[in-house]
């Protein structure tokens, strides 16, 4: 999200199983070893390589021994363009591919069984975004605290209130706008008062019309290096920058390329702007949405 009025988004601190909740993060690589090096300079991660016969050498990234992400070789599931893949934990697999089609969406690959995963598909949102889904086999290990980690998730769309319907049916989700919903359009997706996503609606003051819906995933930067000196190191290890450095409530932002094209976007959160008080009459806004 660029230049936007909203209110701070999650600070999780690791993964429990609800339904629609965020399970697991991957990446895919055209050249994993290359991309196991930029995440390692740039977070400080460390890798575990899973040995088993039809994982493909799936690697686990590790922050101070806890799972924080995965790299592979090619992309999980299914062919498709080298990028972040957001999971979210469902109940039963099945019937959450079921759900997905009846309401517009589509799955693209599975339910198939991944070791040491669960069952997991890869699916489409009616308003085109790409998002993984697993009925887990053991309880959630994805380690979301600190510099480093998956801070937030945010879904990047064309058709906002299309996409909050959606997910409202697949998982029973509560939006709250915090946007003013004309210019900013920004909705906050809990389910049973835990904060799960966030929802950006795109618009050509600030998007190119050519961009497709999709998942940004916001990984958190050590404050004592900050995002400036973050995304030159991005720069430095062959990454592109998309969108420079700025600031905002959710904290200082930049988007962000890894070598081989998957955007992600670098937060640091202690560097938020105070909150605005001139947005529109009828603004939803609240000090803290992921504070439980």
């Amino acid at each position: 999200m660029r230049n936007k009025r909203v209110s701070a988004p999650p600070k999780s601190r690791g993964t429990s199983f609800v339904p629609g909740s965020v399970w697991w993060i991957d990446v895919s690589s055209t050249d994993p070893a290359r991309s196991r090096d930029f995440y390692a300079e740039l977070f400080g991660w460390s890798y575990q390589i899973d040995p088993g016969p039809g994982r493909g050498h799936y690697t686990t990234a590790l922050l101070n021994g806890r799972p924080v992400a995965g790299l592979a070789g090619v992309p999980a599931l299914a062919r498709r363009p080298v990028a972040w893949t957001l999971y979210l934990a469902s109940a039963n697999i099945e019937y959450t591919g079921e759900v997905v089609t009846q309401w517009g969406g589509r799955v693209l690959a599975g339910p198939v069984d991944v070791p040491g995963r669960g069952r997991m598909l890869i699916g489409m949102d009616p308003t085109g975004a790409v998002i993984g889904f697993c009925q887990p086999r053991s309880p959630g290990t994805l380690h979301t605290t600190g510099p480093g980690s998956l801070s937030w998730a945010e879904l990047n769309t064309w058709d906002g209130p299309r996409a909050d319907k959606f997910f409202a049916t697949v998982f029973g989700y509560r939006q709250q706008q915090i946007g003013d919903g004309i210019e900013v359009d920004y909705t906050i997706w809990s389910r049973g008062g835990r904060t799960m996503l966030c929802r950006l609606q795109m618009n050509q003051d600030w998007a190119a019309p050519d961009i497709g819906a999709h998942w940004l995933l916001y990984f958190a930067v050590d404050p004592r290096t900050g995002t400036d000196a973050a995304v030159d190191q991005v720069l430095a290890l062959g990454g592109r920058v998309d969108f420079d450095p700025y600031d905002s409530e959710l904290g200082r932002i930049a988007r962000v390329a890894d070598p081989f094209g998957a955007a992600f976007a670098l937060v640091d959160p202690t560097q938020r702007l105070e909150p605005a008080t001139d947005l529109a009459a009828g603004s939803a806004r609240v000090d803290d949405p992921y504070d439980d």
